[in-house]
C-alpha cells in the first residue's frame, strides 16, 4: 500500500518536474526517484528479512521447546509403562500364590479330617491302656496295704486296728450262734 502511494506520489512529481524542467534535469529527477524508490525497498526488504528471522528463530525455539516436552512425555511414558509393568509382575505372583492355595486347602483340610478320625480311634485305646496301667498300679497298693496291716498285727501298740483285749463290736461267725 505504501509503494503504490509512493508510486502515485512519484509520478504526480514526475508529471510536475516534466512540464517544467529541462530533460537533463528530468532524467536526473527520474534517476533519484528510482533510487530513492530503490533505497525504500531495499530498506522494506531488510525490515522483511528480519522479520522473517526473528519468526524463524520463534520457530526454531518452539520446535526445541516441543521436542524437550516431548522427550519428557515419553519418560514420563516409560516410567509409567514400567510401573504397570512392575504391578502386573506383582499381580501374576499373587495370583500363582492363590492358585497354589487353592490346591493346598483341600490337601490340608484332608489331612485334618484324617488325623481326627486316627485320633478317634485311637482314644478307646488310649483309655484302655490307661485302664491297665491303673489296675496294674493298684497292685502295688494292695502289697502296700498287706505290709501295713503285718506291721499293725505285729505292733504291741497297733494305731489302726483296735488292740488285742477289746471286744470286737460285730458278733463273731466262727462257731454256731446261740440259740434262745
Amino acid at each position: 500500500m505504501r509503494i503504490r502511494l509512493l508510486g502515485v506520489l512519484g509520478c504526480l512529481l514526475w508529471l510536475a518536474v516534466v512540464g517544467c524542467e529541462t530533460e537533463s534535469d528530468r532524467v536526473a529527477a527520474v534517476a533519484r526517484e528510482a533510487a530513492e524508490r530503490q533505497a525504500e525497498q531495499s530498506q522494506q526488504m531488510a525490515e522483511l528479512q528480519s522479520q522473517v528471522a526473528e519468526a524463524h528463530k520463534r520457530l526454531v525455539e518452539g520446535e526445541a521447546k516441543a521436542r524437550t516436552e516431548m522427550v519428557a512425555l515419553q519418560r514420563d511414558l516409560q516410567k509409567a509403562q514400567a510401573e504397570i509393568g512392575r504391578q502386573r509382575d506383582v499381580l501374576e505372583e499373587e495370583r500363582r500364590q492363590w492358585a497354589g492355595q487353592r490346591g493346598r486347602d483341600p490337601i490340608l483340610a484332608a489331612a485334618i479330617t484324617s488325623v481326627g478320625v486316627v485320633l478317634a480311634c485311637l482314644l478307646p485305646l488310649l483309655l484302655c491302656i490307661y485302664v491297665v496301667r491303673a489296675l496294674r498300679d493298684e497292685a502295688t497298693n494292695d502289697a502296700a496295704v498287706a505290709e501295713l496291716l503285718v506291721e499293725e498285727l505285729a505292733a504291741d501298740q497297733p494305731l489302726l486296728l483296735p488292740s488285742p483285749g477289746a471286744t470286737p463290736a460285730l458278733p463273731c461267725e466262727a462257731g454256731p450262734a446261740p440259740e434262745p
